[in-house]
């Protein structure tokens, strides 16, 4: 184990939400979500192949906003839930007031 090269894993958005899914016995797992204002964000998958020291990955898009937290049932792998904040309004430029 000492002679394994690191793992790397990169993303194309920014993240702030990281967690194990320990539900999932028979692989180590870790659920990622990004953080964009500007695009569709996403959940990425990432499987580590201890044995071979391999990553694997699956992404999923989050299209309802930016993730602020991700959590993983512990019970059922099959269930996670995000955190996250949708903007109808730029973060900065000019805003319309809503109609009193």
């Amino acid at each position: 184990m000492e002679d394994d090269a690191p793992v790397i894993y990169g993303l194309e958005f920014q993240a702030r939400a990281l967690t194990p899914q320990t539900a999932e016995t028979d692989a180590i797992r870790f659920l990622v979500g990004t953080q964009s204002l500007k695009y569709d964000n996403q959940i990425h998958i990432i499987d580590f192949d201890d044995e071979n020291n391999i990553i694997n990955k699956n992404v999923l898009l989050h299209q309802v906003g930016e993730i602020w937290h991700i959590s993983a049932s512990p019970a059922d792998k099959g269930v996670l839930a995000t955190c996250y904040n949708k903007s109808e309004y730029p973060a900065f430029g000019p805003r319309r007031e809503a109609p009193s």
